[in-house]
């Protein structure tokens, strides 16, 4: 009886020691992850996926230039052109959220809220986030750009 609790002691104590010298190998001090802006990066996928979004080149040179072409498309009651202006991957969705707003005629308080954007915050070489304060000063939306490989910023959601 005391051989085998031991025995099991002992096989414990080398999983736990094997365990811990794989946690430490693994998790050395200094490790850091990386994590790229896929859409900064220029390879020969990104390229082809430019050819395919047929609106890379549609947006500002700056993200403010951005947001300003955004609101002459909503004033113009433009959707198609005002879709244009988001990441390929978020036309769908907005293009319903305009949709939806455009039917309710609440489209002119998004306009109202655009145009009462100040200045905005560098995320990064390729992001800019701008946010969208309420009657309190608190902040009720962010509206978030990313600069393309075309160097056109686009809208990520709204």
């Amino acid at each position: 009886m005391a051989k085998s609790i031991l025995r099991s002691f002992i096989v414990f104590g080398l999983i736990l020691g094997a365990g811990s010298l794989g946690v430490w190998f693994l998790g050395k001090y200094g490790t850091e992850i990386k994590i790229k802006n896929p859409d900064a990066a220029v390879t020969p996928q990104n390229i082809s996926e430019n050819k395919k979004d047929e609106f890379y080149n549609v947006g500002g040179k700056t993200p403010q230039e951005t947001i300003s072409l955004f609101i002459v498309a909503l004033e113009k009651k433009d959707l198609e052109l005002a879709i244009q202006y988001f990441v390929p991957e978020a036309r769908e969705k907005e293009a319903k959220d305009l949709t939806l707003l455009k039917d309710a005629d609440i489209l002119g308080d998004l306009i109202n809220d655009l145009k009462n954007l100040k200045n905005g915050n560098v995320l990064d070489n390729a992001r800019y986030l701008f946010k969208i304060l309420d009657d309190t000063g608190e902040t009720a939306a962010e509206v978030e750009l990313i600069k393309n490989k075309s160097g056109f910023w686009k809208l990520m959601a709204l």
